[in-house]
């Protein structure tokens, strides 16, 4: 088999045929790979912000129901009674009392 000008062109015809789809086949890998993570980042990222303003409704009730306004109320609503005595305060146990424990 000689090597003929006319048979050299036609074996690099073809390795460059098969370099190029296979540099096409790769690309479109490639691109379909970054399109997928892409949508999924943008998926997450619409959660993340849902999240968060969930977490922020979620802190404004917390304080909400925390203000001592509102447990003052509640407690009202619940039937409590304002406290009308003082109270007592319980002293720190000894350290005799301790170790009969």
């Amino acid at each position: 088999m000689k090597r003929t000008p006319n048979n050299i062109c036609k074996k690099v015809s073809i390795i460059s045929l098969v370099i190029f789809v296979s540099c096409l086949l790769t690309q479109m890998y490639v691109s379909n790979a970054t399109a997928l993570k892409s949508r999924d980042f943008r998926h997450l990222h619409e959660e993340k912000a849902q999240l968060e303003k969930e977490m922020a409704l979620l802190k404004y009730e917390d304080s909400r129901l925390s203000s001592l306004e509102y447990v003052e109320v509640r407690a009202i609503e619940l039937g409590f009674l304002e406290m009308t005595e003082s109270l007592q305060t319980i002293t720190a146990p000894s350290l005799a009392s301790l170790y009969t424990q």
